[in-house]
């Protein structure tokens, strides 16, 4: 089946990258929502992965699978392990790719153990909390974020407090029945 990509990357935001016309781009630009973006046709299986999907892209246009966000027509994210069928993506939708460069932070915990961790500007605190369970195994509700001596509220993103590559987070545990 035939699924259009629309990349639809952030364009007012310095550093911020768009998959040049000569990569995949069949056709015009089309105008949407007021500025270009580049579409490009893509031939997948109904159960390929939207991984597979981010492979395709890979292999094509040379950014990184791990950069890639896909999102569906309404702005939702799609998941990596969802299959387009299960995505609810059919022949002719359009799968919107927007990508950034990933940026590094260290992450101190309060017994002075520091770890790595790669973001994208975009990524909410929220999201930084699951990598960090999904890295370290602490569960979500129990972490509290703080930079240059402010809690970091989940809703915000890293752009928010103004976050900047190697900057250091310190990761403090909220106690039971707090």
């Amino acid at each position: 089946m035939q699924i259009i990509i629309q990349d639809d990357t952030y364009k007012d935001v310095i550093n911020w990258n768009t998959i040049p016309c000569q990569f995949l781009c069949r056709g015009v630009p089309k105008e949407v929502g007021g500025s270009e973006s580049n579409f490009f046709l893509l031939m997948v299986e109904p159960n390929n992965s939207i991984a597979a999907v981010k492979a395709y892209i890979q292999e094509e246009t040379s950014i990184p699978f791990k950069e890639q966000k896909m999102l569906n027509e309404d702005g939702g994210v799609v998941r990596d392990a969802q299959t387009l069928v299960s995505a609810g993506i059919t022949k002719g939708f359009t799968l919107i790719l927007r990508y950034t460069p990933l940026t590094q932070i260290t992450v101190r915990t309060l017994s002075g153990r520091n770890f790595k961790l790669m973001i994208e500007c975009n990524d909410t605190i929220a999201d930084i909390k699951a990598a960090i369970q999904e890295k370290e195994g602490i569960r979500f509700h129990k972490q509290r974020l703080i930079y240059a001596g402010k809690q970091l509220e989940n809703d915000h993103s890293f752009m928010d407090y103004y976050i900047c590559y190697d900057s250091q987070i310190d990761l403090v545990l909220r106690m039971c029945g707090c």
